[in-house]
């Protein structure tokens, strides 16, 4: 296996019984991104099915009279001066090696590729555990959005190596798949992702959340859910709302759920018929979701795109632009309408089509409903835990010869 150092594993697990597996991430609750919530709902569902899990993590403001989840190993660490959501990490490595040997783990799950991804890599190479990774940022076009061009060439080369140490690379869809594969990491796997019916649904749609944005009975509202930063190009979403004119808004109310670091920016453009609503969390969430009836989504940055699936199984017609991750599930005309990147214009367009064709609206509605039942998690956890099967069990083989 590339990268490793063939030393004797701490543990051997049979291909039936459960297992023991490490997460290391720079997210984690109670941070809302969409990797620490998938890191979230991954722990819980692989212990639903018997097995033992830890979370190594940094340290983050917990709620007011909450305690920690159990099972969390917690590193300090320091929020970023330009995103206080997210916390750098500062593993103490003797620390988490000698935690991780007590955990005694089949395998170790690299999330995130940097303190605590390396300190993991680090930890599983001392104690021989096989290593499997996953990747989840576009960092190439963030780096073209944040002007940073001249990291794209040492970044992959850095890129590579972490990812060398790991016997597979999962890709939240086929689209990103290709592109780690151009830049030369091609031992990799799909891992996608779900969507819960039972948390985002067209039941949480509540009158009292419409009025509470200003939306009348018979009002349209248009959605967008995120975190308001940069590489998800707010601006062409609010440059499109300020070209319908008031007139073609048709009485229209665009509602933006999220925080971030343009959330300012986006307020102060002072769009008309808008409401922000900050970060909204639990049936929050969902009753923001279902209590509208657009869903745009101008990211083109999305390895997946998990808001635009809990937007389709929330009931919304969703407006997306042809790049990136949703392009694995979304089809123009049946369950969202395609437009292209960067083109307020093309999304003004797409959007005065759904505020006055209803037939449009209800048809491009099914269509997400039925991608989003088709979409559930169990599946997607079934195919995660036979990767982590088929790694344990690689290395059993690959020790032995």
């Amino acid at each position: 296996m590339a990268g490793q150092t063939r030393r004797k594993t701490v543990v051997e697990a049979h291909p039936f019984k459960p297992l023991r597996i490490a997460y290391f991430s720079e997210v984690y609750w109670p941070k809302a991104s969409g990797v620490a919530l998938t890191v979230q709902r991954t722990t819980k569902a692989m212990q639903a099915r018997g097995h033992k899990t830890r979370v190594y993590a940094p340290w983050g403001e917990l709620p007011p009279g909450s305690p920690d989840i159990e099972g969390v190993h917690r590193s300090p660490g320091l929020p970023l001066v330009w995103d206080a959501s997210i916390h750098w990490a500062f593993p103490r490595r003797r620390e988490v090696l000698a935690d991780l040997a007590e955990f005694r783990p089949h395998i170790v799950h690299l999330v995130t590729e940097w303190p605590m991804g390396r300190t993991g890599a680090w930890a599983g190479r001392r104690l021989g555990v096989p290593m499997i990774a996953s990747a989840h940022t576009d960092y190439e076009r963030y780096s073209r959005i944040y002007k940073a061009q001249m990291t794209v060439k040492p970044g992959w080369a850095m890129l590579r190596r972490f990812y060398s140490q790991a016997a597979k690379v999962l890709c939240p869809s086929i689209p990103y798949e290709r592109h780690l594969n151009s830049r030369g990491v091609v031992h990799t796997g799909i891992w996608a992702r779900g969507v819960d019916p039972a948390d985002f649904n067209p039941r949480f749609r509540t009158d009292e959340f419409r009025r509470t944005v200003g939306a009348g009975p018979d009002d349209l509202i248009v959605t967008h859910v995120g975190r308001l930063a940069p590489e998800k190009d707010l601006n062409v979403l609010a440059d499109a709302w300020e070209r319908l004119g008031r007139k073609g808004r048709r009485g229209a109310k665009l509602v933006i759920v999220g925080s971030g670091l343009v959330e300012d920016d986006i307020r102060a453009r002072g769009l008309p018929d808008s409401h922000m609503t900050g970060l909204l969390l639990d049936q929050a969430l969902s009753e923001a979701y279902a209590s509208g009836d657009i869903f745009a989504f101008p990211s083109s940055t999305e390895t997946f795109g998990n808001c635009l699936l809990e937007a389709m199984s929330s009931g919304l017609a969703p407006i997306v632009v042809g790049e990136g991750g949703v392009l694995d599930y979304a089809r123009d005309g049946q369950n969202a309408l395609i437009v292209p990147a960067h083109d307020p214009a093309a999304f003004a367009e797409a959007l005065s089509k759904l505020l006055t064709d209803h037939k449009l609206r209800a048809r491009i509605r099914q269509g997400a409903l039925d991608t989003a039942a088709a979409s559930g998690w169990d599946s997607v956890f079934d195919g995660l835990l036979a990767d982590y099967r088929s790694v344990v069990e690689g290395w059993k083989v690959w020790q032995a010869a």
